[in-house]
């Protein structure tokens, strides 16, 4: 007969655990990324550890980033695609939406230029109100 002492201690470990997300499922992108991770690494015939000590984290760090148990933040990406000599594209899941990176929008290059011949005035158009932003562009287009 099993112990109800033994019931109530596995529900209660069930649920912190629950509660604490360790029976939380990695996300598809954390996942795709860790695969990424892993696949890149043995391709280079490189063990965790290797990989570990280049990026300056523990190899269980590094099972936790192949497993996607725990996501790897940017700057972490940045030194894994350093050390791996390669670039975060080649690590990131491609996008299912249509889009193009920002810069190849002539928006982007517009952009670009006013801010280098006047970083003053984004920080400027920053403080006004949405009312004063409105009438600034009303005026802008008026010039057109």
């Amino acid at each position: 007969m099993i112990d109800a002492k033994f019931i109530m201690l596995h529900l209660l470990i069930v649920q912190k655990e629950k509660v604490m997300g360790a029976l939380k499922e990695a996300h598809p992108v954390d996942r795709h990324v860790g695969l990424t991770i892993r696949r890149l690494r043995k391709a280079r015939g490189w063990s965790q550890e290797i990989l570990a000590e280049g990026i300056g984290v523990t190899f269980q760090q590094v099972q936790k980033y192949e497993r996607g148990t725990n996501r790897v933040s940017c700057s972490k990406l940045m030194d894994i695609c350093e050390k791996m000599q390669v670039h975060p594209v080649d690590i990131l899941p491609t996008p299912q939406w249509d889009c193009a990176p920002a810069t190849v929008c002539g928006w982007f290059e517009d952009a670009q230029w006013i801010y280098f011949r006047n970083p003053h005035l984004l920080r400027e158009l920053g403080r006004l109100s949405p009312l004063q932003l409105k009438a600034i562009h009303a005026a802008a287009r008026a010039f057109s």
